[in-house]
C-alpha cells in the first residue's frame, strides 16, 4: 500500500466535502492551531467507511502507518480521519501500545480530538487490561497539560459506555475526586460529564456523590448533575 497516495486520496475527498461556513462555527467552538476545512463528523465518517470498504483486505501494520500518516497532517479534519479510521477496526486498538497514546496526547490543543481520542480509543484499550493499565489515567491526572489530565478523565466514559455489561464506578469516581476541586472549565466540563453518564445505569451512585461532595465541585457540575438526576437533561428541560 502507497501511504501517501492513500493519505492525500483522503485529503482531497476532505477538500471536496469543505464548507467555509462551517469552517468558522468550528474555529469559533473548537480553537485549535490546526488548520480547518470545515467539514461535520458524519462526513468524515463517511470517508472512512468509504475508504474501509474499499481495502477489505488492510493488515494492521498498513493501517497503523496510515493513521499516523494522517495525524501527521496540518488539520483538524486529517486528525479526526486518523481517529475514526482507527475505530473501524477495534480488535486492534487493544494491542496499541502506550507509546502511540503518549505520542498522541502531546500534540493535542482542543476538546474535539481529546474526547474522540479518550472516548473511542483509549477507553477502549483499557478494557482489555484494566488493572495493568489504570496507572496510565492517574499518570494523565497528574500531568501540567490540560488536554493530558481531561483526557484521562474521559476515558472512563469510553470504558463506561464500551460494554452493555460492564461499568467502572468506583474508577470514575477515584478520577472525579481527584480533581473535584479544581477549577479550570475543561477539568470541570469533563468531571459534568463523567457524572451525568453515571447516572443512566448508576443513579443511585451518582446522587450518593453529589450530595457528599455538592460544596467541593463546581457550581455547574452540581446543577448539571442534579438536573440529570431529576429530568434525564444536563439543562432540565423535560422533554414533551
Amino acid at each position: 500500500m502507497d501511504i501517501e497516495a492513500e493519505r492525500q486520496h483522503l485529503l482531497d475527498q476532505t477538500k471536496e466535502y469543505a464548507d467555509p461556513a462551517y469552517e468558522k462555527v468550528i474555529r469559533r467552538s473548537i480553537p485549535s492551531r490546526l488548520n480547518v476545512y470545515g467539514l461535520r463528523v458524519f462526513e468524515l465518517r463517511k470517508i472512512v467507511r468509504t475508504w474501509r470498504r474499499d481495502h477489505e483486505d488492510v493488515d494492521r501494520e498498513h493501517l497503523m502507518m496510515l493513521v499516523e500518516a494522517l495525524w501527521d497532517g496540518e488539520s483538524r479534519e486529517e486528525r479526526m480521519l486518523a481517529l475514526e479510521l482507527l475505530q473501524q477496526y477495534p480488535r486492534w486498538i487493544r494491542d496499541l501500545t502506550w507509546a502511540h497514546f503518549d505520542r498522541w496526547r502531546r500534540d493535542l490543543d482542543n476538546w474535539e480530538l481529546t474526547d474522540v481520542l479518550g472516548v473511542g480509543v483509549l477507553g477502549l484499550w483499557m478494557l482489555h487490561d484494566t488493572d495493568a493499565r489504570a496507572e496510565r489515567l492517574w499518570a494523565l491526572l497528574a500531568d501540567e497539560a490540560v488536554w493530558s489530565r481531561r483526557l484521562g478523565l474521559v476515558a472512563a466514559v469510553g470504558m463506561n459506555r464500551a460494554r452493555k455489561d460492564l461499568t467502572f464506578p468506583e474508577l470514575t469516581l477515584d478520577l472525579v475526586d481527584h480533581v473535584k476541586e479544581e477549577r479550570h472549565p475543561m477539568i470541570t466540563k469533563a468531571v459534568s460529564w463523567m457524572l451525568r453518564d453515571m447516572v443512566k445505569r448508576h443513579p443511585d451512585r451518582a446522587a450518593a456523590y453529589l450530595e457528599e461532595n455538592g460544596t467541593v465541585l463546581a457550581g455547574h457540575v452540581v446543577r448539571e448533575v442534579s438536573n440529570k438526576l431529576k429530568t434525564g437533561r444536563k439543562n432540565g428541560n423535560v422533554k414533551k
